[in-house]
């Protein structure tokens, strides 16, 4: 095909997808009407700002609308952005089977509510789960009682097995052997930390170390991401046929079974003497659980459960604790007071969870890193089941999204004092003070909405914060950190859609703790 054809059907394609953008949202937003629109009048234009960065649109709109729903344009559908805590408490309770979430299937009371048509229409949606991670994972993720359950239940037994294989990493990562600085690419570091510790709690030694398993799960990671940022420029009725050009989950389940398909089977084997007594002594982590505990037997079954767990919890996490990192080399006036708390738990109680709920200043350096720079510009997005009508008698139809603007709330002046202002220590409580449990970066409210709000906040937020927690009190006690003199002392940060991260060449600059 000759480079003229080439353009003139890349124009015609572009044209038509334009022309289904216009079409289905004005359809959609005759329905809308009393729910005033933020941005450009031009509604396929501002869906595509939208697609590129969409926190701008959204400040906008929390500006005008405070309190108020107001709605903004996104390919093929539209969001209706509220704020408040009545209306995001209207939001909150409202029934499964009304408004779905993202994080739908966090209520895992029961397995009827796992396979609930909220989770869903939420996966297939927002994640392309059905297409980036297998049909089982988004249709049966019975994985996440799991989380709720074994994993969080397990943190005492977790935290030490974590600080062990957190500082052979380190270690093996950073053998400074002089006083000097090095530059540390702070994304491309975090994640290969994150990646080394999770997989240490997922699969367990000795594949947890493998570096070619290692790099395999991050590169999966990658282009499922990927994936789904194409998929989101087709309206979903051609997403089983263009998944089929776009994604690669067949070819990443078959490597996958290549590294861990022997660890399978000789789990499987353990789990077989167990039922039958003949063993006491149990590979403690994720992948026992899911062999003891799920409904699959199949290798690439679990395979899959296995890359969908390393996806949601090492690309998040590492992202989350670069930006705090960042903000450490920042600061450096911080590390001082940080380390002195470190010093007198871990002193008293070791590396245990007891020492861990005892890092207030730790604890509130990540919260407040989490508010500051973000990690979404919204949450608590819903997709409307059935006509949701608000109390004030606005209804959104069904189809369409409901979310909270995160970023938007935690620069408010009027649940935050000085909000464009990093203060690292503005949630530390005197201790025995009844609110010092409300101010933990794990707990949620309507104006700390980094996991979300209500029971569908995500349920695996403990262990991620436990982990950064033990990451960032190890930084802490191991080395000093600081910015290049020319470094900006807020990191860059890059958007796609509403999601927000840490920018992947953003440097901090490392050595040895000083000798006191």
């Amino acid at each position: 095909m000759s480079s003229n054809s080439s353009q003139v059907l890349y124009l015609l394609v572009s044209a038509s997808l334009a022309g289904v953008v216009t079409v289905l949202l004005f359809l959609k937003s005759r329905k809308l009407n009393a729910i005033p629109t933020v941005g450009s009048t031009n509604t396929w234009r501002s869906a595509i700002e939208t697609l590129r960065a969409a926190s701008g649109i959204i400040q906008e709109g929390y500006d005008k609308y405070k309190n108020t729903p107001f709605k903004i344009p996104m390919l093929y559908n539209w969001i209706v952005v509220v704020s408040g805590t009545k209306l995001l408490d209207e939001v909150r309770v409202a029934p499964d089977d009304q408004l779905s979430s993202v994080e739908g299937a966090n209520d895992v009371r029961t397995f009827r509510t796992l396979s609930s048509p909220a989770f869903h229409e939420a996966c297939i949606q927002f994640f392309k789960t059905a297409f980036t991670m297998g049909h089982r994972v988004a249709n049966e993720p019975y994985h996440l009682a799991i989380i709720k359950t074994q994993f969080t239940r397990k943190l005492p037994t977790l935290c030490p097995i974590i600080e062990d294989e957190l500082s052979v990493t380190l270690g093996e990562m950073f053998s400074l052997q002089n006083d000097g600085w090095k530059p540390v690419v702070a994304l491309q570091a975090n994640r290969q930390v994150v990646s080394r510790v999770f997989n240490r709690v997922l699969v367990g030694l000795p594949l947890c170390r493998n570096p070619d398993w290692l790099k395999f799960g991050n590169q999966h990671a990658i282009d499922s991401i990927i994936s789904m940022a194409k998929m989101d420029l087709f309206p979903r009725f051609m997403w089983p046929l263009v998944a089929i050009f776009l994604t690669s989950t067949r070819n990443h389940v078959e490597r996958g079974v290549e590294f861990l398909g022997p660890t399978i089977r000789e789990r499987q084997k353990l789990a077989d003497r167990a039922r039958g007594g003949e063993m006491d002594d149990m590979p403690d982590d994720f992948l026992q659980w899911l062999i003891e505990n799920g409904t699959e037997s199949d290798e690439r079954d679990i395979t899959q459960r296995i890359l969908n767990m390393i996806f949601v919890s090492v690309q998040g996490t590492a992202s989350s604790l670069t930006r705090a990192v960042y903000d450490l080399a920042a600061h450096p006036e911080y590390l001082v007071p940080l380390r002195e708390e470190v010093d007198a738990v871990v002193r008293e109680d070791g590396w245990t969870k007891a020492a861990i709920d005892r890092m207030y200043k730790i604890d509130s350096f990540l919260k407040e890193s989490y508010r500051f720079d973000g990690v979404s510009s919204l949450v608590m997005i819903r997709k409307v089941l059935k006509d949701f009508t608000f109390s004030d008698g606005r209804v959104v139809p069904r189809g369409c999204y409901i979310a909270a603007p995160s970023y938007a709330v935690h620069h408010d002046v009027e649940f935050y004092e000085k909000p464009d202002a990093f203060d690292p220590f503005r949630y530390v409580q005197p201790q025995g003070d009844g609110d010092d449990v409300k101010q933990q970066v794990v707990s949620l409210g309507s104006n700390f909405l980094a996991f979300g709000h209500g029971k569908h906040a995500c349920p695996g937020r403990f262990v991620a914060v436990a982990i950064q927690k033990i990451i960032l009190a190890r930084i802490v006690l191991s080395y000093d950190l600081k910015l290049d003199d020319n470094a900006p002392a807020s990191g860059k940060s890059i958007e796609f859609g509403v999601f927000i991260g840490p920018h992947p060449t953003t440097t901090v600059l490392l050595r040895k703790r000083s000798s006191t």
